[in-house]
């Protein structure tokens, strides 16, 4: 399986780009299949803590580190502007009322956090439809969305305008 949540499009399930989706898969299939030692996998979420008002997030096959990026193909054909901060995230309370956050690249952690939530208790990462998510590893492989939560009844988002979709959006 490969992450391609970068490539995908809001019209259709399936991706123009399949010269991504094709190099992305080989890669996986040289790791399992054939036991090469090469990174085949962007980041996956692995646990978080809670460190007062801000959430930490640790996470598995980083490769050589995290960074922000951007998708390799576009359907305009012009390359995405380079990313100025992380999206793609939301944080929630125990009220489970998810906004839109900060998020910033510490090491090999990423720390979530925003003024609206005092207590944080649960981040969602691409948890949309179509969602604006620019997490990846240095070598260039997407983050797998995630949340951290299993609550089956989250409260809308907040009506007011957002960067992305609404968090509580199922993908």
């Amino acid at each position: 399986m490969a992450v391609i949540i970068d490539i995908g499009e809001a019209a259709t399930v399936h991706p123009h780009d399949k010269l991504d989706v094709g190099l992305r898969l080989a890669l996986a299939a040289k790791h399992i299949a054939y036991g090469q030692d090469l990174v085949y996998s962007g980041p996956i979420y692995d646990s978080m803590t809670v460190e007062g008002n801000k959430i930490r997030l640790t996470f598995k096959d980083t490769g050589g580190g995290l960074q922000m990026n951007t998708p390799p193909w576009t359907p305009s054909g012009v390359p995405a502007s380079a990313p100025t901060e992380l999206t793609g995230f939301a944080i929630a309370g125990a009220d489970k009322n998810f906004v839109w956050s900060k998020a910033q690249i510490d090491g090999s952690n990423v720390v979530v956090s925003s003024g609206q939530v005092a207590s944080p208790v649960a981040v969602r990462y691409g948890w949309a439809n179509n969602p604006p998510c620019n997490l990846y590893n240095k070598e260039g492989l997407p983050a797998s969305p995630f949340r951290t939560d299993d609550w089956t009844d989250p409260k809308p988002a907040p009506a007011t305008p957002s960067p992305s979709p609404a968090p509580n959006t199922k993908p």
